[in-house]
Protein backbone atom coordinates (compact mmCIF):
# COMPACT_ATOMS: atom_id res chain seq x y z
CA UNK A 1 0.00 0.00 0.00
CA UNK A 2 1.06 3.44 -0.82
CA UNK A 3 2.53 5.59 2.08
CA UNK A 4 1.07 9.06 0.25
CA UNK A 5 -1.31 10.12 -1.97
CA UNK A 6 -2.70 13.53 -2.96
CA UNK A 7 -5.99 14.15 -2.64
CA UNK A 8 -8.61 17.23 -4.23
CA UNK A 9 -12.11 17.84 -2.90
CA UNK A 10 -14.19 19.94 -4.75
CA UNK A 11 -17.90 21.07 -4.46
CA UNK A 12 -21.15 22.80 -5.15
CA UNK A 13 -20.86 23.27 -8.78
CA UNK A 14 -23.83 23.84 -9.45
CA UNK A 15 -24.03 23.02 -13.08
CA UNK A 16 -21.30 25.28 -14.29
CA UNK A 17 -19.30 23.56 -16.96
CA UNK A 18 -16.68 25.96 -16.66
CA UNK A 19 -16.47 25.31 -13.28
CA UNK A 20 -16.09 22.02 -13.99
CA UNK A 21 -13.42 21.73 -16.53
CA UNK A 22 -11.42 24.04 -14.97
CA UNK A 23 -11.30 22.00 -11.88
CA UNK A 24 -10.47 19.12 -13.78
CA UNK A 25 -7.57 20.97 -15.61
CA UNK A 26 -6.14 21.75 -11.93
CA UNK A 27 -6.31 18.09 -10.80
CA UNK A 28 -4.17 17.35 -14.04
CA UNK A 29 -1.41 20.15 -13.57
CA UNK A 30 -0.99 19.43 -9.77
CA UNK A 31 -0.86 15.30 -10.68
CA UNK A 32 -4.06 14.58 -8.00
CA UNK A 33 -4.27 11.27 -7.33
CA UNK A 34 -7.78 11.00 -6.48
CA UNK A 35 -10.39 13.61 -6.61
CA UNK A 36 -13.74 13.86 -5.16
CA UNK A 37 -16.58 15.61 -6.53
CA UNK A 38 -19.28 16.58 -4.14
CA UNK A 39 -22.89 17.81 -4.55
CA UNK A 40 -24.67 20.05 -5.17
CA UNK A 41 -23.53 19.45 -8.78
CA UNK A 42 -26.77 20.02 -10.54
CA UNK A 43 -27.77 23.91 -11.44
CA UNK A 44 -29.72 25.63 -9.04
CA UNK A 45 -31.91 27.64 -11.76
CA UNK A 46 -34.16 27.18 -14.79
CA UNK A 47 -34.16 29.63 -17.67
CA UNK A 48 -37.31 29.46 -20.18
CA UNK A 49 -36.85 30.59 -23.77
CA UNK A 50 -39.30 31.01 -25.80
CA UNK A 51 -38.68 30.57 -29.33
CA UNK A 52 -41.23 32.49 -31.55
CA UNK A 53 -39.76 32.78 -35.36
CA UNK A 54 -36.28 32.60 -35.47
CA UNK A 55 -36.29 34.70 -32.31
CA UNK A 56 -35.97 33.96 -28.71
CA UNK A 57 -37.64 35.54 -25.84
CA UNK A 58 -36.92 35.55 -21.84
CA UNK A 59 -39.72 37.15 -20.05
CA UNK A 60 -41.01 39.34 -23.44
CA UNK A 61 -37.28 40.53 -23.88
CA UNK A 62 -35.08 39.46 -26.72
CA UNK A 63 -31.98 37.57 -26.02
CA UNK A 64 -29.09 36.18 -28.10
CA UNK A 65 -29.31 32.41 -27.67
CA UNK A 66 -25.84 31.48 -28.24
CA UNK A 67 -24.33 34.12 -25.82
CA UNK A 68 -27.53 32.89 -23.55
CA UNK A 69 -26.04 29.70 -23.98
CA UNK A 70 -22.50 30.31 -23.23
CA UNK A 71 -23.62 32.04 -20.21
CA UNK A 72 -25.56 28.95 -18.83
CA UNK A 73 -22.58 26.82 -19.66
CA UNK A 74 -20.49 29.33 -16.84
CA UNK A 75 -22.74 30.38 -14.45
CA UNK A 76 -24.80 27.20 -14.42
CA UNK A 77 -28.12 27.32 -15.42
CA UNK A 78 -30.50 24.95 -17.50
CA UNK A 79 -32.39 26.16 -20.37
CA UNK A 80 -35.63 24.97 -21.83
CA UNK A 81 -36.05 26.08 -25.13
CA UNK A 82 -39.10 25.78 -27.13
CA UNK A 83 -42.49 26.83 -28.08
CA UNK A 84 -44.50 29.12 -26.09
CA UNK A 85 -47.45 26.47 -25.23
CA UNK A 86 -44.67 23.73 -24.87
CA UNK A 87 -42.91 26.24 -22.37
CA UNK A 88 -46.38 26.97 -20.68
CA UNK A 89 -47.68 23.66 -20.11
CA UNK A 90 -44.58 22.25 -18.87
CA UNK A 91 -44.59 25.14 -16.01
CA UNK A 92 -48.31 23.87 -15.06
CA UNK A 93 -47.62 20.22 -14.98
CA UNK A 94 -44.56 19.35 -12.41
CA UNK A 95 -44.48 15.92 -13.69
CA UNK A 96 -43.59 17.38 -17.14
CA UNK A 97 -40.84 19.73 -15.65
CA UNK A 98 -39.13 17.08 -13.58
CA UNK A 99 -39.09 14.84 -16.46
CA UNK A 100 -37.39 17.75 -18.77
CA UNK A 101 -34.97 18.59 -16.04
CA UNK A 102 -33.92 14.61 -15.56
CA UNK A 103 -33.87 14.70 -18.98
CA UNK A 104 -31.26 17.89 -19.32
CA UNK A 105 -29.49 16.84 -16.13
CA UNK A 106 -28.60 12.97 -18.06
CA UNK A 107 -27.24 14.96 -21.31
CA UNK A 108 -25.19 16.89 -19.27
CA UNK A 109 -23.53 14.48 -17.49
CA UNK A 110 -23.30 12.14 -20.16
CA UNK A 111 -20.79 14.81 -21.61
CA UNK A 112 -19.48 15.53 -18.43
CA UNK A 113 -18.39 11.91 -17.70
CA UNK A 114 -16.46 12.55 -21.19
CA UNK A 115 -14.76 15.62 -20.50
CA UNK A 116 -13.99 14.00 -16.84
CA UNK A 117 -12.02 10.93 -18.71
CA UNK A 118 -10.60 13.90 -21.38
CA UNK A 119 -9.07 15.87 -19.29
CA UNK A 120 -8.21 13.83 -16.40
CA UNK A 121 -9.07 10.11 -15.02
CA UNK A 122 -12.78 8.62 -14.90
CA UNK A 123 -11.77 6.11 -12.58
CA UNK A 124 -10.02 8.67 -10.21
CA UNK A 125 -12.91 10.35 -9.70
CA UNK A 126 -15.21 10.06 -6.75
CA UNK A 127 -18.40 11.54 -7.04
CA UNK A 128 -20.78 12.25 -4.32
CA UNK A 129 -24.33 13.73 -5.02
CA UNK A 130 -25.99 15.89 -2.39
CA UNK A 131 -28.48 18.54 -1.24
CA UNK A 132 -30.49 19.83 -3.80
CA UNK A 133 -29.30 17.02 -6.61
CA UNK A 134 -32.36 15.38 -8.10
CA UNK A 135 -32.29 11.46 -7.26
CA UNK A 136 -32.22 10.29 -10.53
CA UNK A 137 -28.72 11.59 -11.16
CA UNK A 138 -27.52 8.63 -9.00
CA UNK A 139 -29.13 6.33 -11.21
CA UNK A 140 -27.71 8.31 -14.32
CA UNK A 141 -23.90 8.70 -13.18
CA UNK A 142 -23.50 4.50 -12.40
CA UNK A 143 -25.20 4.22 -15.97
CA UNK A 144 -22.21 6.33 -17.39
CA UNK A 145 -19.79 4.47 -15.35
CA UNK A 146 -18.91 6.97 -12.56
CA UNK A 147 -17.88 5.62 -8.89
CA UNK A 148 -20.67 7.07 -6.60
CA UNK A 149 -19.70 7.21 -3.28
CA UNK A 150 -22.51 9.05 -1.45
CA UNK A 151 -24.29 7.58 1.83
CA UNK A 152 -21.98 5.03 1.97
CA UNK A 153 -18.52 4.05 3.01
CA UNK A 154 -15.90 3.21 0.24
CA UNK A 155 -12.10 3.06 0.30
CA UNK A 156 -9.16 4.86 -1.34
CA UNK A 157 -5.79 2.83 -0.90
CA UNK A 158 -6.94 1.38 2.55
CA UNK A 159 -8.50 5.16 4.00
CA UNK A 160 -12.63 4.86 4.76
CA UNK A 161 -14.25 7.23 3.09
CA UNK A 162 -17.03 7.56 4.76
CA UNK A 163 -19.62 10.07 2.81
CA UNK A 164 -23.44 11.97 3.44
CA UNK A 165 -25.03 13.74 1.33
CA UNK A 166 -28.47 14.86 2.82
CA UNK A 167 -29.04 18.05 3.74
CA UNK A 168 -30.92 20.23 6.74
CA UNK A 169 -34.18 21.41 5.61
CA UNK A 170 -34.27 24.84 3.89
CA UNK A 171 -35.95 25.16 0.83
CA UNK A 172 -38.03 21.97 0.14
CA UNK A 173 -35.49 20.89 -2.02
CA UNK A 174 -34.15 17.42 -2.71
CA UNK A 175 -32.26 14.93 0.01
CA UNK A 176 -33.49 16.80 3.06
CA UNK A 177 -33.61 15.54 6.41
CA UNK A 178 -34.02 16.33 9.85
CA UNK A 179 -30.58 17.70 11.67
CA UNK A 180 -31.60 14.12 14.35
CA UNK A 181 -31.90 11.89 10.82
CA UNK A 182 -28.04 13.44 9.76
CA UNK A 183 -27.01 12.30 13.03
CA UNK A 184 -28.70 9.02 12.88
CA UNK A 185 -27.38 8.68 9.19
CA UNK A 186 -23.88 9.49 10.00
CA UNK A 187 -23.38 7.40 13.02
CA UNK A 188 -24.68 4.11 10.88
CA UNK A 189 -21.88 4.83 8.40
CA UNK A 190 -19.83 5.92 11.08
CA UNK A 191 -20.15 2.73 13.84
CA UNK A 192 -17.46 0.90 12.39
CA UNK A 193 -14.97 3.17 10.57
CA UNK A 194 -11.70 2.93 12.24
CA UNK A 195 -11.09 6.97 12.70
CA UNK A 196 -7.30 6.87 12.20
CA UNK A 197 -8.11 5.67 8.71
CA UNK A 198 -11.51 7.81 8.20
CA UNK A 199 -11.59 10.68 6.00
CA UNK A 200 -15.67 11.79 6.48
CA UNK A 201 -17.36 13.26 3.48
CA UNK A 202 -20.47 15.02 4.91
CA UNK A 203 -21.66 17.80 3.04
CA UNK A 204 -23.24 19.73 5.97
CA UNK A 205 -20.62 21.71 7.69
CA UNK A 206 -20.44 21.27 11.31
CA UNK A 207 -22.03 24.07 13.19
CA UNK A 208 -20.58 27.45 14.51
CA UNK A 209 -17.39 27.01 12.98
CA UNK A 210 -15.29 28.70 10.40
CA UNK A 211 -16.66 26.61 7.70
CA UNK A 212 -20.90 27.24 8.10
CA UNK A 213 -21.11 30.92 7.91
CA UNK A 214 -23.56 33.27 5.82
CA UNK A 215 -24.07 36.62 5.43
CA UNK A 216 -27.63 38.32 5.30
CA UNK A 217 -26.92 41.95 4.73
CA UNK A 218 -24.69 42.92 7.38
CA UNK A 219 -25.27 40.10 9.73
CA UNK A 220 -23.59 37.21 9.86
CA UNK A 221 -25.30 33.67 10.55
CA UNK A 222 -23.78 29.94 11.20
CA UNK A 223 -26.09 27.58 8.58
CA UNK A 224 -23.97 24.19 9.63
CA UNK A 225 -25.04 20.95 11.29
CA UNK A 226 -24.88 20.54 14.55
CA UNK A 227 -25.19 16.74 14.18
CA UNK A 228 -22.11 17.00 11.42
CA UNK A 229 -20.38 18.31 14.57
CA UNK A 230 -21.57 16.59 16.96
CA UNK A 231 -20.40 13.26 14.61
CA UNK A 232 -16.71 14.45 14.37
CA UNK A 233 -16.27 15.25 18.41
CA UNK A 234 -17.70 11.75 18.82
CA UNK A 235 -15.54 9.83 15.94
CA UNK A 236 -12.62 12.23 15.07
CA UNK A 237 -11.82 11.01 11.66
CA UNK A 238 -8.15 12.56 11.02
CA UNK A 239 -9.94 14.86 8.14
CA UNK A 240 -13.49 15.82 7.37
CA UNK A 241 -14.79 17.31 4.45
CA UNK A 242 -17.62 19.80 3.70
CA UNK A 243 -19.61 21.94 1.59
CA UNK A 244 -22.78 23.62 0.96
CA UNK A 245 -21.89 27.27 2.91
CA UNK A 246 -20.18 28.04 -0.54
CA UNK A 247 -18.30 31.74 1.42
CA UNK A 248 -17.19 29.94 4.05
CA UNK A 249 -13.64 28.54 2.33
CA UNK A 250 -11.40 27.86 5.59
CA UNK A 251 -9.97 25.17 7.79
CA UNK A 252 -10.50 24.65 10.99
CA UNK A 253 -9.38 21.88 14.09
CA UNK A 254 -11.94 20.45 16.13
CA UNK A 255 -10.22 18.33 18.41
CA UNK A 256 -7.84 15.85 16.19
CA UNK A 257 -9.89 16.31 13.10
CA UNK A 258 -8.88 18.44 10.17
CA UNK A 259 -12.11 19.86 8.83
CA UNK A 260 -12.18 22.13 5.41
CA UNK A 261 -14.73 23.33 3.10
CA UNK A 262 -13.17 24.70 0.01
CA UNK A 263 -16.02 26.89 -0.73
CA UNK A 264 -17.60 27.68 -4.06
CA UNK A 265 -17.46 30.43 -6.50
CA UNK A 266 -19.50 28.36 -9.33
CA UNK A 267 -21.63 31.66 -10.22
CA UNK A 268 -18.73 32.88 -11.95
CA UNK A 269 -17.30 29.87 -13.77
CA UNK A 270 -14.19 29.55 -11.74
CA UNK A 271 -13.01 26.68 -9.55
CA UNK A 272 -12.49 26.23 -6.22
CA UNK A 273 -10.72 23.36 -5.02
CA UNK A 274 -8.56 21.82 -1.95
CA UNK A 275 -5.55 19.71 -2.58
CA UNK A 276 -3.19 18.07 0.44
CA UNK A 277 -1.37 15.15 0.95
CA UNK A 278 -2.48 12.26 2.74
CA UNK A 279 0.45 10.47 4.62
CA UNK A 280 0.47 7.40 6.71
CA UNK A 281 2.89 7.52 9.71
CA UNK A 282 3.58 4.05 10.51
CA UNK A 283 5.78 4.36 14.85
CA UNK A 284 7.31 0.89 16.12
CA UNK A 285 6.75 0.22 19.56
CA UNK A 286 8.74 -3.03 20.03
CA UNK A 287 7.85 -5.78 17.59
CA UNK A 288 4.79 -4.16 16.58
CA UNK A 289 4.28 -1.28 14.18
CA UNK A 290 1.05 1.10 14.27
CA UNK A 291 0.36 2.93 11.07
CA UNK A 292 -2.09 6.19 11.45
CA UNK A 293 -2.90 8.88 8.59
CA UNK A 294 -2.17 12.59 8.85
CA UNK A 295 -2.70 15.25 6.00
CA UNK A 296 -0.28 18.03 4.94
CA UNK A 297 0.15 20.75 2.95
CA UNK A 298 -2.87 21.51 2.49
CA UNK A 299 -3.78 23.84 -0.56
CA UNK A 300 -6.69 26.26 -1.73
CA UNK A 301 -6.82 26.43 -5.44
CA UNK A 302 -8.68 28.56 -7.89
CA UNK A 303 -7.66 29.70 -11.60
CA UNK A 304 -5.85 32.66 -10.86
CA UNK A 305 -4.90 32.06 -6.84
CA UNK A 306 -2.98 29.71 -4.13
CA UNK A 307 -2.44 29.79 -0.49
CA UNK A 308 -2.35 27.98 2.14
Amino acid sequence: MPFKFKLGFCTDLHGSEYTFRRTLNIAKSKKIDYLIISGGLTAKDIVFVEEIGGMYLVNGKKVNLKNLTEDSLRSGKYLIVNKKEVIDDIKADKSKLEKTLAEIIADQFSRWIKIADEIYRLDRVLWSPAHGDIPQLDDILRGLGAKLVNDSVSFIEDVQLVSLGYGSPIQNSYREVSDSDIYIKGKSLLKDAEKDKVIMNFHMPPLNTKLDVIKVGFKKFHAGSKAVLDLINEYQPFVSLHGHVHESTGVEKIGNTTAINPGSIFQLGEPSIVLFDVYKEVKTIGTLSIGSYVIKNIEFVTTATMYM
